[in-house]
């Protein structure tokens, strides 16, 4: 008997950190193939433009090619650091669920923007020969604006996507269990094979587009793809497994970083304070600040802060008030 109660408060427990949509079944590989078929339509969208968009910034954006290199380096790193934090607000404050569905949102506003820019020649600037690159002149002001938007809503988008649709995979399998881990291990085999075939289509028929029939095409492929992939993945609602956020790593490893930084400042205060005392110092200031007025008087500062306690202190000597008398009266 105890045995069986302690096996239902465990199990209680366990459930008390899941949500599911549906009591009979929860996650498994029928759950796990949605995610996978999201992440190929994902890979494609967002592989179609990174791979060929330095040659769209050289030849419609009037870039130089290091510029455009420059460009498409710090777009691509972006939106990879940026998977961190969709980590972080899976794992801590929100599910890997919800933050999929906010990323993708996001990355679709991005290729909006992208391909509208792309599509009408007033919102880039004006075409010229690349031979000669004296007149081409580079997009700027608005048009740039507009093109940065799109570029870094589609990496906040993308980098929330790596964050959390890869955990989201891996929570529908049980890893308590010997079948659960191994099942856990062929889904992520599985999930490199469908960012394969993702990127394989986007390097080879959606750059072919880009170049052969326009750049607006290319992007309004990846535009439909990511918004295709958003009900794909709400279709697997019913039985997805969804873990409640418990609190990130990222956050403890803060924490202990503060705490240290914290004991080390005391540390150093007190053993300043403490030597402080020992050679009878003043620790508020470092020297008297003596200064003579226009009449020859001496007038000593007073000091901004307050003499510590246990410095040391004056008391008045009855000599000295009887040597000064006799000096003035000499005078």
């Amino acid at each position: 008997m105890e045995m069986e109660m302690e096996m239902e408060e465990s199990q209680l427990l366990n459930s008390k950190k899941w949500l599911a949509f549906s009591r009979s079944h929860r996650g498994g590989i029928l759950a796990a193939s949605f995610v996978l078929a999201v992440e190929v339509l994902e890979n494609l969208a967002f592989l179609a433009n990174a791979s060929n968009l330095v040659l769209y910034m050289r030849k419609y954006m009037h870039y130089s090619p290091s510029a455009s290199a420059n460009i498409v380096t710090n777009f691509m790193g972006t939106a990879f650091l940026l998977a961190l934090l969709g980590g972080f607000l899976a794992d801590a404050f929100f599910t890997c669920y919800f933050i999929y569905l906010i990323s993708a949102s996001t990355e679709f506003m991005g290729l909006v923007i992208l391909t509208i820019q792309a599509y009408i020649p007033s919102l880039k600037p004006p075409l010229c020969d690349l031979v000669n690159t004296t007149r081409c002149k580079e997009v700027g002001g608005p048009k740039e604006v507009m093109l940065f938007v799109g570029l870094y809503l589609v990496a906040l988008g993308v980098g929330g996507i790596k964050g959390s649709l890869a955990p989201h995979g891996a929570d529908q399998f049980d890893d308590s269990t010997p079948q659960g881990r191994r099942a856990r291990s062929s889904f992520f085999n599985y999930y490199v094979f469908a960012l394969a075939c993702g990127a394989l289509v986007a390097v080879t028929f959606v750059v072919w587009i880009e170049d052969n029939k326009g750049w607006h095409w290319g992007f309004a492929i990846s535009t439909v793809t990511i918004l295709a992939s958003i009900p794909i993945f709400l279709l697997g609602s019913p039985i997805y497994k969804t873990k409640i956020p418990e609190g990130s790593p990222i956050t403890t490893l803060f924490k202990v970083l503060a705490a240290a930084i914290l004991n080390t400042c005391k540390a150093r205060n007190s053993d300043k304070t403490l030597e402080c005392f020992e050679t009878r110092e003043f620790c508020s200031y470092t020297t008297d600040q003596i200064t003579g007025n226009e009449n020859g008087h001496i007038k000593q500062k007073q000091p901004s802060t307050q003499i510590p306690r246990h410095s040391f202190s004056w008391q008045p000597n009855p000599s000295n008030a009887t040597m000064y008398n006799e000096r003035s009266r000499r005078g």
